[in-house]
């Protein structure tokens, strides 16, 4: 485990971390074509214990500091709640005869586009410290 260490402490990273192989494994029977076999991705076991150590350690704060309006990606929370809620709005409306406007916006690349020295700010006022940031 000396190289969860070394990541921790130097962010020293293993250089074979990221290595993944490729094995083919046949879908039924043996056959000279391709299309018969599907593959599947070997991970190196360092990747997924690094994973699996900084997953265990986030768990702990981000129902605290994820927001209740974020539906995709986080546990017990889907992307179709997003959906039931705009029609209870919708239906709502309907019903008290109001008017209203429901606008849809796709960030394209919004990771891309954010200032990270801003990110950067929110995450250590978060009270992540510098081994947990950029």
């Amino acid at each position: 485990m000396n190289f969860i260490k070394g990541f921790y402490e130097d962010r020293a990273i293993v250089k074979d971390i990221n290595n993944t192989y490729i094995a083919l494994i046949p879908k039924y029977g043996t056959s000279e074509s391709l299309s018969v076999y599907r593959s599947i991705g070997l991970v190196n076991y360092m990747y997924k214990i690094l994973a699996k150590v900084l997953v265990n350690r986030l768990k702990t704060v981000m129902i605290d500091i994820i927001s209740e309006c974020q539906l995709n990606f986080v546990r017990n929370r889907q992307i179709i709640d997003s959906f039931m809620v705009a029609e209870e709005i919708i239906q709502s409306w309907k019903k008290d005869k109001e008017d209203g406007l429901i606008i849809k916006l796709d960030f394209e690349k919004a990771y891309d586009n954010v200032d990270h020295a801003i990110l950067d700010s929110m995450i250590k006022d978060m009270g992540f410290g510098e081994r947990w940031r950029l």
